[in-house]
Parts: C-alpha cells; structure tokens; sequence
C-alpha cells in the first residue's frame, strides 16, 4: 500500500460559446469583455477557444456579465 497521498485535480468544462453569445448580445467587442471582466483580451480569446479556462477567469467573466458562473459550467469531475 502507498503511503503517497493521491493527488487529484478538477476538470471543469465551460460554455463559451454560450458565454460569447452573452457578450454579443450586450454589444461587447473582445476588448469591452475584457475591460468590463478585469482582464486582458488574450485571456477573453484563449478562455472562448476553449485553450485557458480556469475557474478563475470564468468567475471574472460570468461577473462581468452578470450572470452565475453556474450558466456556464458543462461539467466538472476529478481526474488523477
């Protein structure tokens, strides 16, 4: 038997394409989302390119927004 705690971690799938039609819909251009988010636009592109997303930036986003970042969550399970 191991003695080496396991380690997990948290993947989490996000809604982009959801979050970009929530951006649209309120006129924002990808550097207005950033603006509005407290970010900087390649985080904004990367996150809806599905290429960064933590939980971080989805919670700055959703905020932005003024939605729960719950809208957005796909799905989320624990992977060694």
């Amino acid at each position: 038997m191991s003695t080496q705690p396991s380690t997990f971690r948290q993947l989490i799938r996000w809604d982009a394409q959801l979050m970009a039609e929530d951006a649209a819909q309120r006129g924002w251009t990808i550097a207005e989302f950033a603006r509005n988010a407290g970010v900087v636009d390649m985080t904004v592109l990367r996150f809806l390119r599905g290429e960064r997303q933590t939980p971080a930036t989805a919670k700055k986003l959703a905020k932005a927004l003024r939605r729960s970042v719950g809208r957005y969550l796909i799905s989320s399970r624990r992977v060694a």
